[in-house]
């Protein structure tokens, strides 16, 4: 009787809070908390929003969409969502969740355990299905590989873009921006502060480094520019000239509202 009691335990406390989960908490209530957990984590300036959540069993999320808005514009968009619970995690008494989603062609997966602590890796992600470069202004296309780490306080991110292509950029504040090819760097994102720790970006022109800040939209930024000097046209030279530190090194101030 002993082992049918314990039996009837284990199979009885999963399906009680399977029941609970589908039917007496509802689907408005769990995307508010949502909505509010992100919102609360930084200064204001970063928010989400959730488009289709439903539920499934066993904590079971997904939806239409996710989208990380910051500053009040569009930063990412996450299509066909899926959470689902990782039961590994609770031998460390935590609760995790395995993630899995769509950005553009690329793919979306991740690990996210609670208190807020997690990783998710983005695959050949589409640059020009990124609203965030979007609202830059800039013509870009390319496949973006990415690592992200998650804290409650703080988002930092490693990434490469091995086939970048940039056209008819608005941004001619940035120099010879068309002619690089390659691009990777990590970035960081505390409260409102977009950290570039560093971007460098390498084409048949020279080489380049991106360092500094965007708050609120703003940027502060410097690009070291190493260019070859003998694929400059006559345009070119003189437009980075007034830059010049020494032969072959120039430093160019990023400055403004983004668009």
């Amino acid at each position: 009787m002993k082992i049918r009691a314990v039996l009837y335990l284990i199979i009885g406390v999963p399906v009680f809070f399977s029941l609970v989960w589908l039917f007496a908490i509802p689907t408005s209530l769990i995307q508010e908390r949502i909505e509010d957990a992100i919102a609360s984590s930084g200064d204001g300036s970063l928010s989400f929003s959730v488009s289709g959540l439903r539920k499934g069993i066993f904590l079971d999320l997904s939806a239409d969409s996710l989208t990380l808005v910051l500053d009040q514009q569009p930063a990412l968009e996450i299509v066909n969502f899926r959470m689902n619970i990782a039961p590994r995690h609770l031998s460390e008494f935590r609760l995790a969740f395995t993630i899995n989603g769509e950005m553009g062609d690329g793919k979306v997966h991740g690990t996210i355990k609670l208190p807020l602590d997690g990783t998710i890796h983005i695959e050949r992600a589409e640059l020009n299905e990124i609203p965030y470069l979007k609202r830059t202004g800039i013509d870009i296309y390319g496949n973006m590989t990415s690592e992200i780490s998650v804290k409650t306080d703080s988002v930092n991110a490693v990434f490469q873009i091995p086939d970048l292509t940039i056209r008819d950029s608005v941004m001619t504040v940035i120099p010879l921006l068309s002619s690089f090819r390659k691009m990777q760097g990590s970035l960081s994102l505390a409260g409102n502060n977009l950290k570039v720790d560093s971007v460098s970006l390498d084409g048949e022109k020279g080489y380049a480094r991106l360092k500094g800040t965007i708050t609120n939209g703003n940027m502060d930024l410097t690009l070291e520019l190493m260019p070859d000097a003998s694929k400059l046209n006559t345009m070119e030279s003189m437009l980075i000239g007034k830059y010049i530190i020494s032969p072959g090194y120039y430093l160019v101030p990023v400055r403004g509202q983004l668009p």
